[in-house]
């Protein structure tokens, strides 16, 4: 079994109970609870408060206050939202006036350090390395957890609030730096009489894009080396002190080891995947251009044309000539997927227009004969802007030429002329991602899941928020298959819950019309289902009269950033525990491991993805004592990460969330109110 490691830390409680002081008025310096972090005796001072609308009470937690009501507190027993509001306090002391360093008040059990770094540091802003604890309480082990994480870097800028409310408006400015602490914008303006010449903004997107500030470099290559460098650094100057121990008694300074029992690993098997006559394969980057694709395209007559702007002429040429030529390995579109393309130059378009080739097409579209009745049309479109260029655009360009072609039953591939200009020969890998990308847009299945089908429906739910407005899209009901095979989706906006609940109750029905009922339905979210989200989608299940109950699993799907739970593996010297490793990490909730580390073999260049996180849930509650069923459900989200087919690498998200997240990047720049209808059943979006 592999060594593995929780970035926690394990304290003991007090060994005897400790007395701690409550009032019904507020006082001077008092701590509010709200009741839901009442002390579970609190009738015994208070009687009968539970049956009243008391919402709060105030209390010196430990620290004896003349009036006030003692009340003594057992901490392996009492209520853990009390616990965690006593711990939280203690920890904001010692980091404020032992350690006297920065510090951000964060949820109910959490507090993030910030500590000042001169690295990076310029005359305009200062860096800070940031650090969160979070209490926990018997969640990985069986006494109290302090889960360590870094959160990355911050910029404050050296210019005080003033200046910058010069240049930078109000809404924009998240955070500020005043008095040591950390504060949110709306939080300093409610301080009374703040002085504005000592408070610094954080640097905010809006405000670095002013200042022509660059954004934060991502972390790259090996993350887990470089985080748990971080942790261990932090550990050694802050935790393993006197101070800090008389506080939390601490049972080493090593990190928690996973128990044994925590630990299960997805079956070999998993792996496998399907391709042409069933052939069994694992590797798509290096076995699909001999396996070739489980399932050819239903078109046989595809004509490709190149939609390019003047200046790309050249571009235009030499992808031409590697998708009907080929590169080194790569023998052309044909060859790599079996379809059945020709490229007609007849119907290309060259356009003058960088900012809006619309007119252009749309004069190109009637003069030319674009008959669907008799071939399919396909369109690479050469984007004059790069990825940066295109973040930065208020009207997406590309997005409006996939929009007019979609209008018209036509899916599109872009590509940025640059790539191909800078990769020279080793554009070869890019030719063969968009390959396999290019057949699943025609309706061939590259390949599929090596499993039986199985009477159940899989439904999908991601989303996207979009940065300039603040609006977060959802696009919904991407049903599938268990084998991984794509049905349709649907899409809509946050608010539109009701749309997403009749969106599943249409994938159902349509399932029920060619298979009968399904035995289950597992619905993959990109969050947790609150209850208000809950209630539209149990009606339209209800709606639907089913003869028997359904289980119905809700498993809720998470990237595990930096500020979360992982785990390391010390007896790897990358510590990123092998692909398929799952821990139980409480409460129905894993970390799954979903990397390409395989046996110990694992190529460096594929990355170093933190785990996903997983919450399961079933409205059938006795379904979740059921190991087996438990297994069954992880399994298959670490199986459906790789259909991907917008490349041959594996992913560490299953599509159910991929697919979905990446129609609502896209969606919202559109100009209609919905996805045109050919685009419900189509990979368009790859």
């Amino acid at each position: 079994m592999s060594n593995l490691f929780f970035n926690v830390l394990n304290f003991d409680f007090p060994k005897e109970n400790l007395t701690f002081y409550f009032s019904l008025e507020d006082f001077e310096f008092a701590n509010r609870l709200h009741r839901s972090c009442f002390p579970i005796n609190i009738e015994e001072i208070f009687p009968n408060i539970l049956s009243t609308n008391t919402d709060f009470i105030y209390t010196s937690f430990d620290f004896e206050v003349e009036g006030l009501e003692s009340l003594e507190i057992d901490f392996t027993t009492e209520n853990e939202n009390l616990i965690k509001r006593f711990y939280k306090r203690k920890l904001k002391y010692y980091f404020q006036k032992v350690a006297k360093q920065i510090i951000h008040v964060g949820y109910i059990d959490e507090i993030q350090v910030w500590l000042k770094s001169n690295a990076g540091a310029t005359e305009l802003y200062n860096y800070y390395e940031k650090f969160s604890i979070r209490i926990q309480l018997k969640t990985v082990s069986n006494c109290g957890e302090l889960l360590i994480t870094y959160d990355g870097k911050s910029k404050f800028l050296k210019q005080n609030i003033i200046k910058a409310l010069n240049i930078c408006p109000p809404d924009k400015i998240s955070k500020v730096l005043y008095d040591g602490k950390i504060f949110s914008y709306d939080k300093f303006t409610e301080l009374v009489e703040p002085d504005k010449l000592i408070a610094f903004p954080v640097i905010s997107k809006y405000l670095a894009d002013i200042l022509n500030i660059e954004a934060e470099e991502i972390i790259k290559g090996n993350r887990y080396t470089k985080y748990l460098k971080y942790i261990n650094g932090f550990i050694t100057k802050f935790i393993w002190f006197k101070e800090f121990t008389d506080i939390f008694p601490l049972h080493t300074n090593q990190l928690l080891k996973v128990p044994s029992t925590s630990i299960s690993i997805i079956a070999d098997h998993s792996n496998d995947l399907a391709f042409k006559d069933g052939k069994k394969g694992r590797y798509p980057n290096r076995e699909f251009r001999t396996l070739k694709p489980y399932a050819n395209s239903p078109y046989n007559k595809i004509h490709i044309f190149f939609i390019y702007h003047t200046d790309d002429v050249a571009v235009k040429n030499t992808l031409k000539s590697y998708f009907q030529n080929g590169l080194k390995f790569y023998r052309g579109l044909n060859d790599y997927t079996g379809l059945f393309t020709f490229i007609n130059d007849s119907l290309e378009l060259q356009f003058n227009n960088k900012s809006n080739p619309i007119p252009e097409l749309e004069k190109h579209f009637a003069n030319n004969n674009f008959d669907n009745t008799q071939c399919k049309y396909f369109a690479f479109y050469l984007t004059p802007f790069t990825k940066e260029e295109t973040l930065h655009q208020k009207e997406k360009i590309y997005v409006k030429v996939k929009e007019f072609l979609l209008k018209r039953d036509i899916p599109c591939q872009s590509i940025e002329p640059q790539n191909v200009i800078d990769a020279g020969d080793e554009y070869i890998w890019s030719l063969t991602n968009m390959s396999v990308a290019i057949l699943a847009k025609l309706k061939g299945i590259p390949w599929k899941l090596h499993v039986e089908p199985q009477d159940e429906l899989i439904v999908g739910v991601g989303a996207f928020k979009q940065i300039q407005d603040n609006v977060r899209y959802v696009g919904a009901a991407f049903s599938f298959s268990n084998t991984g095979h794509f049905n349709s989706f649907d899409y809509f906006q946050q608010h539109q819950t009701d749309v997403l609940a009749g969106s599943i109750e249409h994938s159902i029905r349509e399932f029920a019309t060619i298979n009968g009922l399904p035995k289950r339905i597992v619905i993959h979210f990109y969050k947790r289902l609150s209850v208000k989200e809950l209630i539209p989608i149990e009606k339209a299940l209800q709606d639907l009269e089913l003869p028997k109950p359904i289980p119905i699993f809700i498993i809720s799907i998470n990237k595990t950033e930096s500020n979360d739970i992982v785990a390391f593996d010390t007896s790897w010297k990358d510590l990123m525990p092998n692909s398929g490793t799952y821990i139980s990490i409480g409460n129905k909730k894993y970390l799954l491991f979903n990397n390409s580390r395989h046996n110990n073999y694992h190529n460096a260049k594929d990355g170093f993805p933190f785990p996903v996180k997983l919450a399961i849930d079933c409205n059938v509650k006795e379904h979740l004592s059921d190991v087996k069923t438990i297994h069954q459900l992880v399994n298959q989200v670490y199986q459906f990460s790789r259909m991907y087919w917008k490349s041959l690498s594996q992913q560490n998200l299953p599509v159910t969330i991929k697919y979905p997240e990446m129609v609502a990047q896209i969606a919202p720049h559109f100009d209609g109110e919905s996805i045109p209808k050919f685009g419900k059943d189509n990979l368009w979006f790859l």
